[in-house]
């Protein structure tokens, strides 16, 4: 009990980090089931749950979550014994010290196109299992993965030093600095991709009440850090004890959602909004 209180300071980093694992873990279930294979959600959930608190008593640091890509395994020819086997490997290499070894003799360029064969996959379950007229939505959702990206390769040291770093990410100008955003962007991209697509799709669907509404969810979460995050480490916060630049972030990302959310519930009541959906955004 005595290491609660010292753990308390990372639970802005830690609840944030949680959702997205749990989010996660949704995310790879439904995919699982788009493939064919109907997994139980809550099932899964509690899984990671108790792997994430055995592994906490063990020394581990990060929650257990799904890994994502089951239907290009899937379609591989991968089955039961492929993750009992992985999980065997892995759990001895964790113990007996093999996987690092592994990971610094293997170079990337082999793994690559692996990575790449179950991104692609990924990315066309995508489309495939939405109607058409959602295909926007899903395109819009992947601009916070391509900013956590860009986020990951600009924060390490050798592109950017950490001086200059932070440098951009404080930069004084009329707007925020790019940096500052494309981190802001990229943190919680899980969540916020969920969020922007649900909300475009329901845009397309001509329910702009329930699109306001998602927009609304995406201001709150804004606001405190869980999405949007001011910080390069991504972790909440209470916006009006941030500093300097980083205090404009959560009031202005949320005031923009709050005022695009107002213009669409507005329209909302407008005639055409009420109107059936036709041609292409009706498939």
């Amino acid at each position: 009990m005595k290491g609660l209180s010292a753990a308390v300071k990372y639970l802005p980093l830690a609840i944030p980090f949680g959702i997205l694992t749990v989010v996660g873990g949704i995310n790879v279930t439904e995919s699982a089931r788009v493939a064919g294979d109907d997994y139980n959600t809550r099932d899964i959930l509690l899984t990671e749950a108790l792997a994430t608190l055995v592994a906490g008593l063990c020394g581990g640091v990060a929650q257990s979550t799904p890994y994502i890509g089951q239907p290009a395994y899937k379609n591989m020819g991968s089955r039961a014994g492929y993750t009992l086997l992985t999980g065997i490997f892995v759990g001895l290499g964790g113990m007996l010290g093999y996987v690092s070894f592994i990971i610094e003799l293997i170079p990337r360029a082999v793994l690559a196109p692996i990575l790449v064969f179950v991104a692609f996959d990924i990315i066309m379950q995508a489309f495939i299992a939405v109607p058409k007229r959602h295909a926007p939505a899903v395109a819009f959702a992947f601009f916070p993965t391509v900013a956590r990206l860009l986020a990951i390769k600009m924060g390490s040291p050798e592109p950017i030093p950490a001086e200059k770093f932070h440098e951009l990410m404080t930069a004084p100008g009329k707007a925020l600095p790019e940096l500052q955003v494309i981190i802001a962007l990229g943190n919680g991209f899980i969540v916020t991709a969920m969020l922007w697509a649900a909300f475009l799709a329901e845009l397309v669907d001509r329910r702009l009440k329930i699109s306001a509404l998602y927009l609304i969810v995406l201001a709150f979460f804004s606001f405190f850090g869980i999405i949007h995050s001011a910080m390069a480490d991504g972790s909440m916060y209470l916006p009006w004890k941030l500093s300097g630049i980083a205090q404009q972030v959560p009031y202005q990302f949320s005031l923009a959602y709050l005022c695009l959310a107002a213009l669409l519930f507005c329209l909302s009541y407008t005639r055409e909004s009420k109107e059936p959906v036709t041609g292409m955004a009706h498939e």
